[in-house]
């Protein structure tokens, strides 16, 4: 497809970042070439004194997409790229109409301005160099161009250093064309659901699921090894950066609270399930890929892996995850995928490729960071050639769990008009802050479900109640598939949630104040192999929330007192091997 850029954008930010931008330093690794922008030369990166930016873009997106004989497909330009100038979009000169069937963009002048405005067809490049004029940078790194595309052995050594491509630049460069301008109006109106202004919140949804670039694997790899990043669309923009860097006010959203904030010091790096939480959703041209662009936003874990296609991508696959809950068992830390409605929320790109329960395929983690804490030795893992999960330990709880009125598996959801009366209770509660006033059943269940959709991002579908314990004792569950009886494992999963500061006198700013935290276990199932004869086999299917002391949920934030309050009666004499499929 060709894409449209209008010269005369304007910005969604509330304050100017031009200087911010201009002034953005870069790291000491440079890449092997870099493009001069001036002349559009590839030159040596070590020649580069100054800083550069990286690009992150769709290919797609940069002409015809044909198919080869060897089935491989490529993408030709033709030189149908549009530069737009010669308006005054402040004045609602130029209105960008929506997609076409082709999603290809369209302009429309007023017309008193039609005579003005010039549209130029460029090629790719031209376009690219167009845009780095515009935003004044002079070096940039675009792949097609700084990796000799025709030496497989270059291109698979660069593959390894892309983390420090995006790492190292002053920052990244986001081609995303289905952003773009509904009405400037919106500019000067807020949204008071989101607290910010209407014209923002369009363009996150034009950005996210909607867009192409959100879609891929390598485009989330990108933006999570990246300091900071400009959104470029068709007629606006917007500057993003972590909410830690301090030099400038920023709004919440996905990029500033953990995106751009993976590798922040304040809590030691991002944990595996944030990546996770966007990866089992993207896809690639390359199955390899979703796994390449994986294995780039954790280079020390996987400094030594092998990057070729002519590996079995079953292989790839398992060395991957085998690896990451080795390293780290937040992958654990999953809830469901699946709406009220039972609905998909997104669409998993992953289930086809036979993964094991544990990775999390079936169900949504947080995006939020997860550690394990626990400072007794509460269990053993490890995993088998045969990718199951072998977890060992004394302390484990068995749960009879209900069906949650307003989730997926409700025993409502026959009675539609009960059911959509529950769901609306619900969706009408997590609206309002702080948790209800009354004891009664139905509320207090709905609150532990509305904390567990806002802090933990995921929909209750099952609760459990302990035997002759108030209503108020309840803790929900949100489990990847239906069932009466399931068990906790003494995993203490950690969750940190950014706190953001609302400024007085710019009442849409933040800065970041604090993290709160709520803890979860991860949630097994017995399931009957017939393939194993009598060998027990379990199944990972969510998780059960607990709560945090933030909101008064648990009395200690002390793990070995929650740990020790919950499977306290509950010590076996010997030790238990869960082998989880």
């Amino acid at each position: 497809m060709y894409i449209t850029y209008c010269r005369n954008q304007r910005s969604l930010n509330l304050v100017d970042t031009t200087q911010y931008r201009r002034d953005a330093t870069a790291g000491e690794y440079r890449p092997t070439y870099l493009i001069r922008v001036s002349d559009w030369k590839k030159v040596p990166g070590k020649q580069v004194e100054t800083g550069y930016c990286a690009l992150s873009y769709v290919w797609e997106q940069s002409g015809d997409v044909v198919q080869k004989e060897n089935g491989e497909y490529d993408c030709i330009d033709n030189g149908r790229h549009c530069i737009v100038e010669g308006y005054d979009i402040n004045k609602g000169d130029l209105t960008t109409m929506t997609l076409t069937e082709e999603k290809k963009y369209k302009v429309q002048f007023s017309p008193s301005t039609r005579s003005k405005a010039t549209i130029k067809h460029v090629t790719y490049e031209e376009l690219l160099q167009q845009i780095c004029k515009d935003f004044g940078i002079e070096y940039l790194w675009y792949d097609k161009i700084c990796i000799d595309q025709s030496d497989h052995e270059i291109k698979l050594r660069e593959i390894k250093q892309m983390h420090k491509i995006y790492g190292n630049a002053c920052y990244t460069v986001a081609i995303v064309p289905e952003v773009h301008i509904h009405d400037l109006k919106a500019f000067d109106t807020i949204d008071p659901l989101y607290g910010r202004t209407v014209a923002s919140v369009e363009a996150w949804f034009d950005l996210a699921p909607k867009s192409l670039w959100w879609k891929r694997s390598w485009t989330l790899e990108e933006t999570m090894t990246s300091k900071r990043i400009l959104m470029i669309g068709t007629d606006t923009h917007f500057w993003q950066h972590s909410f830690h860097t301090c030099d400038i006010l920023t709004a919440p959203d996905d990029f500033s609270s953990w995106m751009l904030d993976f590798a922040n010091q304040l809590q030691g790096g991002g944990s595996v399930n944030q990546a996770l939480s966007q990866a089992h959703f993207r896809t690639s041209s390359k199955q390899h890929d979703k796994i390449y662009s994986l294995a780039n936003i954790f280079p020390d874990m996987f400094k030594n892996m092998k990057i070729s296609y002519e590996i079995d991508i079953k292989t790839t696959f398992n060395c991957f995850y085998r690896t990451i809950a080795i390293h780290d068992l937040s992958i654990l830390c999953f809830g469901s995928n699946l709406s009220n409605d039972g609905e998909e929320r997104s669409v998993n790109t992953m289930k086809n490729h036979n993964l094991p329960s544990w990775t999390g395929v079936s169900g949504y983690h947080p995006s939020e960071r997860v550690t394990t804490t626990t400072t007794w030795l509460q269990h053993q893992h490890s995993i088998c050639n045969d990718m199951l999960l072998h977890i060992s330990t004394k302390y484990y709880k068995t749960l009879s769990v209900v069906p949650y009125d307003c989730g997926c598996f409700s025993p409502f959801s026959h009675d539609k008009h009960q059911w959509n009366q529950k769901i609306y209770k619900f969706e009408k509660r997590r609206h309002v802050k702080g948790p209800s006033p009354t004891v009664e059943e139905d509320t207090a269940l709905i609150d532990w479900a509305t904390k567990m959709a806002n802090f933990f991002g995921c929909y209750a579908t099952h609760y459990y109640q302990p035997q002759d314990a108030s209503v108020m004792q309840a803790r929900p569950l949100s489990l990847t598939e239906d069932c009466d009886d399931c068990i906790i494992l003494p995993i203490l999963l950690k969750s940190y949630r950014l706190l953001a500061k609302r400024m007085k006198k710019s009442p849409l700013l933040y800065l970041s104040n604090d993290y709160t935290h709520h803890y979860s276990l991860p949630v097994i199932k017995k399931y009957v192999d017939a393939a194993n004869g009598t060998k027990e086999r379990y199944k990972t299917i969510g998780i059960y929330f607990l709560g945090g002391t933030f909101n008064k949920d648990l009395i200690s934030d002390d793990p070995d007192e929650i740990l020790s309050l919950i499977f306290g009666d509950d010590v076996h004499s010997e030790a238990k091997e869960f082998i989880i499929q």
